[in-house]
């Protein structure tokens, strides 16, 4: 080690004994003060007063200190401290003091080789925590702040590459500016300094980046200098490599100090602290940017992959949704409702929401579960799922067709009477006319009859509430029957007059069994998918959005706290959109006012989560989502 000598005006007496050491002797400082400052990797001779000094406010780098004491007496609180190496006395001989020196010496030998395996653990955990970090923005803002704390760079940029080698300015810090830049994507020349290191790979080390020679195959712009008032001397550039030692960013570090802490208030503090970043600044800033240029790569392959992903989801939620135009963008209304709401919870001031946070992760999840919360209507069959009215539309046509056969039953039946009154005893023509106008009259008069039953029976196939009177005409329905050759027929068999006496909306029983049946096959398809982590409980959530507090909903009749805290958003925001959307058939949507009134009834029976209403109503979440809300384009 290159250790340097530094000798307090107060213990200039030593110096005598110091003379032929392998160390150099540098002249003494003014003051301790500047003294502590300016020592690195030194040994230190000090009188009492200048060590208190220097053990008060201790200098950067690795030194001892050697007391210089006239009478030899130790102060009692200088003898205990770990850096005080020995005590020098005038008269302490020239061997000893030498033999001092050595000690002090291996001491910092120690202390350099600790300091080093420290930074470079530090460089290990940065490591880790650089890799553990998926957003990019977060990401490069950690390794600014990281790689000027490890170099003593009083400001950093970083640079990132896109796919087709084109260097994008993306962030800086500058401590003397206490600046920070907000997250952008600037293209950057090919002959910057860092463009050089892009194209290169190599590292650029400048000592003054306004004494740049002219043969240098890169220029330094000031522009950036004269816009914050300030004045660029040292930099370091180096090359972010991923693992195929691909160039995927450059890290730039600015103005290395003597002291980190210091601040470069204007030009004579950049000429008196900064410093030119020297070997060990090198390999630090290489180790680090080793880490940061693979956490560069994996955040950019795991951004990919999550927009894969994502994708991947849409475009099965819109194929799901094909199946039933009639409640297309559902799913992607939900999902931006419920993000709307989660954010909404986890910003609130309310008491009893404090603890209710949710991570980026979290609301990917929640996102997430959102889109799929109806993917197993895939399970359930396309007549029951895009049922607009109590019948089908094949049986309202057969439907249909009888009573047109009804129809012509019934006059068909009354000519044939007429005819063979006719065959059995001839009438004259006067009285075949007027039988003839008779029959006609009661064919009519039936004919009104069917139609009035159509007419019911149109009536009821509607999804709305039925009337208090149609069960009963329906009944009356129910036991008319039409000649059909020698026997008769029924106009509405039994099954026909359930569906049609459904007493609200257009589902049977038996169909709303099956329509509630795709909450269990969303489960299931979605518990077969081996989701990270931070996705686990995407199925859960899913499963619980028709769940209701008091163990009214399905399907399995979960009340109050066994139904996740992220079910009970989704179930807000699914009832509200399934409210107000204004494309279902079997169902007039109701105004944003009034769907409001209908979740704080529902919030008042203890149905749905109060807590959370109030949030998604204050915070204004229920406010009309547009297409770029939900990410999704047709």
């Amino acid at each position: 080690m290159n250790a340097r000598i530094e000798v307090s005006e107060d213990a200039a007496a030593a110096l005598p004994l110091l003379a032929g050491c392998r160390a150099a002797v540098a002249a003494s400082p003014a003051a301790a003060d500047a003294l502590a400052q300016r020592a690195d990797g030194a040994v230190l001779v000090l009188g009492a007063a200048a060590a208190r000094a220097v053990l008060a406010q201790p200098p950067a780098g690795d030194w001892v200190i050697l007391l210089w004491l006239a009478d030899g007496a130790v102060p009692p609180d200088l003898r205990e401290p770990e850096r005080i190496v020995g005590v020098l006395a005038p008269a302490t001989g020239a061997d000893a003091a030498h033999a001092m020196i050595r000690t002090a010496l291996r001491m910092l030998q120690a202390l350099a080789a600790s300091r080093s395996e420290r930074r470079f653990e530090r460089v290990l955990e940065i490591g880790r925590a650089l890799a553990a970090e998926k957003d990019l923005d977060t990401l490069l803002g950690m390794i600014l702040t990281h790689a000027r704390a490890l170099s003593g760079a009083d400001g950093a940029s970083i640079y990132t590459r896109d796919r087709d080698g084109r260097l994008f300015f993306r962030l800086w810090q500058n401590a003397s500016n206490t600046g920070t830049a907000e997250a952008q994507r600037a293209l950057v020349g090919e002959y910057s300094i860092a463009g050089y290191v892009a194209r290169s790979g190599e590292v650029v080390n400048i000592e003054d980046a306004y004494r740049i020679p002219a043969s240098a195959p890169y220029r330094f712009n000031p522009a950036s200098d004269h816009a914050i008032g300030y004045r660029t001397r040292s930099m370091l550039t180096v090359p972010l490599t991923n693992k195929a030692d691909e160039v995927v960013g450059v890290l730039q570090l600015i103005n290395r100090k003597d002291d980190p802490d210091a601040r470069l208030a204007g030009p004579e503090d950049v000429e008196r602290r900064v410093r030119p970043f020297d070997a060990q600044s090198l390999e630090l800033a290489l180790a680090l940017a080793g880490q940061a240029g693979v956490a560069l790569e994996n955040t950019h392959l795991y951004a990919e992959i999550e927009r894969l992903f994502e994708g991947f989801i849409r475009a099965s939620v819109q194929a799901i949704e094909a199946r039933d135009p009639t409640t297309a963008g559902h799913s992607f209304r939900v999902a931006a409702f419920t993000e709307r709401l989660a954010v909404a919870v986890d910003r609130s001031g309310e008491p009893d929401l404090r603890a209710l946070t949710f991570s980026r992760e979290q609301l990917r999840e929640l996102r997430y579960a959102a889109l799929l919360h109806d993917f197993g209507k895939v399970g359930v069959r396309e007549d029951v799922l895009v049922k607009a009215k109590k019948l089908k539309p094949a049986q309202l046509e057969l439907l249909e067709q009888r009573f047109r056969y009804a129809r012509l039953s019934v006059a068909c039946q009354a000519y044939r009477q007429l005819l063979d009154v006719h065959q059995l005893a001839p009438l004259s023509a006067g009285e075949f006319a007027q039988r003839r106008a008779e029959l006609e009259r009661a064919v009519h008069a039936e004919h009104q009859r069917l139609d009035e039953y159509l007419h019911l029976v149109l009536r009821a196939n509607e999804p709305s509430v039925l009337h208090a009177d149609a069960p009963a005409a329906l009944r009356e329905l129910l036991a008319y029957r039409f000649p059909d050759g020698a026997a008769t027929a029924p106009l509405l068999h039994d099954f026909e007059f359930g569906d049609l006496t459904v007493a609200k909306g257009s589902l049977s029983p038996a169909e709303r069994v099956e329509i509630e049946s795709h909450v269990s096959h969303t489960f299931q398809f979605l518990s077969l998918i081996p989701w990270t982590r931070d996705l686990a409980a995407l199925p859960d959530i899913a499963y619980a959005h028709h769940e209701k507090l008091d163990g009214s909903g399905y399907p399995r009749g979960l009340t109050h706290d066994a139904i996740p805290v992220a079910s009970r958003i989704m179930t807000i925001a699914d009832i509200y959109d399934a409210l107000t959307a204004p494309d279902r058939p079997y169902k007039r949507a109701v105004g944003p006012e009034r769907a409001l009134d209908i979740l704080r009834e529902e919030a008042e029976r203890e149905k749905l989560d109060a807590r959370l209403l109030k949030v998604f109503i204050d915070a204004g979440a229920w406010r009309p989502v547009s297409d770029a809300d939900t990410g999704r384009y047709d």
